[in-house]
């Protein structure tokens, strides 16, 4: 069941990437239907996945939705014995972490931040081909709003719910002093258009683009230490839980909206 709501509201499932691993044998794709009850009317709300990976997504009878619609619909958390990878396993769990209350909480995220990925794939690629960084403006023109407007977004969320965190940790944690910093994937104070062209060669030479928002990171200290080098295991999971128990809360305080607690081991 909750393999099945999971992946109603995220077009795939959490325990298996592969997706012909969800699809009942000799069958040619998986069907699922739901309903959402809110204050004032009822969604429903249907998805169909192939083998190949395609979707189509319906809602309230129409054809023609993204995945992403169904996410925006259904806010939701997993709470699982692996999810301390938020804490221990780098910088990007984190992101995905912050990601997730921007693209509820702001709603032109999804498509910034989609527009971002494209134009850093497209900026890579380019690297392994130019000589002179005038070459690259073209895709620097457009990527440096966008890196700016995203970690804008980032920096307000990270500060706006850094409370919530906190008070939140505190009931689980009590022993220790938690902090927040967000840090947005370039130098302090130093403009991301200067970030690029000055580090275009040490770029080029690495055939990626190595500073930006696609570095960024939460870092989260208890008393003054970094926690995965702190916190046992087991403190790691009962901090994950806080810390997703308090995005639920900031995003109903924030916007009315529900947070759905899908929770795979209670006993963690």
């Amino acid at each position: 069941m909750l393999e099945a709501i999971y992946t109603l509201g995220h077009g795939r499932a959490f325990r298996s990437l592969q997706i012909g691993r969800v699809i009942r044998h000799e069958q040619e794709a998986f069907v699922l239907h739901g309903r959402l009850q809110g204050e004032e009317r009822e969604t429903a709300i249907g998805l169909t996945k192939d083998k190949q990976g395609d979707s189509k997504v319906r809602i309230d009878g129409t054809d023609g939705h993204k995945v992403a619609e169904l996410a925006h619909l259904m806010p939701m958390q997993l709470i699982t014995p692996e999810g301390f990878t938020l804490l221990n396993g780098g910088p990007k769990y984190r992101r995905a972490f912050l990601d997730w209350g921007c693209f509820h909480n702001e709603p032109g995220f999804f498509t910034a931040w989609s527009n971002l990925k494209r134009l850093l794939k497209q900026r890579n690629a380019a690297l392994r081909q130019v000589t002179r960084y005038e070459q690259l403006r073209p895709w620097d023109k457009e990527l440096i709003p966008l890196a700016e407007q995203i970690s804008t977004w980032r920096a307000e969320y990270s500060a706006g719910i850094a409370a919530d965190m906190a008070d939140t940790c505190k009931q689980f944690l009590p022993e220790f002093s938690l902090t927040f910093s967000f840090q947005r994937g370039w130098e302090k104070e130093t403009e991301y258009a200067e970030v690029l062209e000055r580090n275009f060669e040490r770029d080029r030479q690495l055939t990626y683009t190595a500073h930006g928002p696609h570095k960024a990171d939460l870092r989260i200290r208890a008393d003054g230490a970094p926690v995965e080098d702190t916190l046992s295991r087991g403190q790691l999971k009962l901090l994950m839980c806080a810390l997703r128990l308090a995005q639920g809360e900031f995003l109903t305080r924030e916007s009315g909206r529900r947070c759905l607690y899908l929770i795979d081991d209670f006993g963690l």
